[in-house]
C-alpha cells in the first residue's frame, strides 16, 4: 500500500516518522534478545535511509502498513497505561533523538552520511528469482560500518542490552547498528518535522490520535 493513498496531515507525517524510530527500537530490542526480528519491518526501516532527496515525506514512507508495528507502539505507549507499554525500546528511542541533535551540528559527519549511503545502496542489483529475503538488497555489513565510523565517534553513546550470546553474534550486532542508523534517520525527519522530545509529554493525547487515524485509514483501505 503506498501512503500517496492515504492523506495525511503533516502532523501525521511527524507521527510516522516517530512511528519508524519506535519501530527500529522495538527490532533492536528483537534482536537483543533473541537473535530475530521481522525481516519485512526491517528492510522498511533500512529503505528510508537512500531517500536522500524527497520531493515529500511520503516517499520516505511509501509503504505505511510494513509500520504498523511503530504505529501501534505509539498509540498504545500514550494510552492508559503510559510507557510502560514500550519497554525496553524506550530508553532507544531517547537515544536517537540525542544522537540525532549531536548528528545536526557535525556537519562534516553528516556530509559523510550521506556520501556513503548511495554506494551501499542495492536496489538496482538483480537477485535471484527465488530469492524473496527482504533483507537481500540492504548492505547490512556496510551500514552496520558507517554507524561505526560516525555514529559511534559521538560523545553520547547507546548501550544495547539484551542476551549476551545473541549479542556476540556479529550479524546481530550489525543488523542492530543498522537500525538504530535508520532510526535516528527518522529522528532526524521528526525533528525536521517539528517534532520534539517534550512533545511526547504534553501533546500525548493529539499524537496518540494521530497514529489511531493513521492505523485507521490503512485498515479501510485494504
Amino acid at each position: 500500500m503506498n501512503s500517496t493513498s492515504v492523506k495525511l496531515t503533516p502532523w501525521d507525517y511527524r507521527t510516522v516518522a516517530l512511528s519508524a524510530m519506535t519501530q527500529c527500537a522495538q527490532l533492536v530490542v528483537s534482536l537483543a534478545t533473541t537473535g530475530k526480528a521481522d525481516k519485512a519491518q526491517m528492510a522498511a526501516c533500512l529503505d528510508t535511509l537512500f531517500v536522500l532527496n524527497p520531493d515529500n515525506t511520503g516517499q520516505i514512507y511509501p509503504n505505511l502498513s510494513l509500520f504498523n508495528s511503530g504505529l501501534t507502539a505509539v498509540e498504545r505507549s500514550l494510552g492508559p497505561n503510559g510507557m510502560q507499554e514500550l519497554g525496553e525500546a524506550v530508553p532507544y528511542v531517547l537515544g536517537m533523538t540525542v544522537l540525532q541533535q549531536q548528528l545536526g551540528k557535525k556537519k562534516s559527519m553528516q556530509d559523510l552520511v550521506r556520501r556513503r549511503l548511495p554506494l551501499l545502496n542495492k536496489s538496482s542489483e538483480i537477485l535471484p528469482e527465488d530469492n524473496d529475503d527482504p533483507l537481500a538488497r540492504h548492505d547490512i555489513v556496510g551500514l552496520a560500518r558507517l554507524y561505526q565510523d560516525t555514529i559511534s565517534k559521538l560523545s553520547y553513546r547507546i548501550h544495547v542490552k539484551g542476551d549476551i550470546e545473541c549479542l556476540k553474534q556479529q550479524a546481530v550486532a550489525d543488523q542492530i547498528r543498522a537500525l538504530l542508523l535508520a532510526g535516528i534517520r527518522s529522528a532526524m525527519l521528526w525533528q525536521q518535522l517539528g517534532g520534539r522530545r517534550w512533545h511526547l509529554f504534553f501533546y500525548k493525547k493529539r499524537i496518540r490520535e494521530s497514529a489511531i487515524r493513521v492505523r485507521r485509514s490503512l485498515l479501510t483501505l485494504h
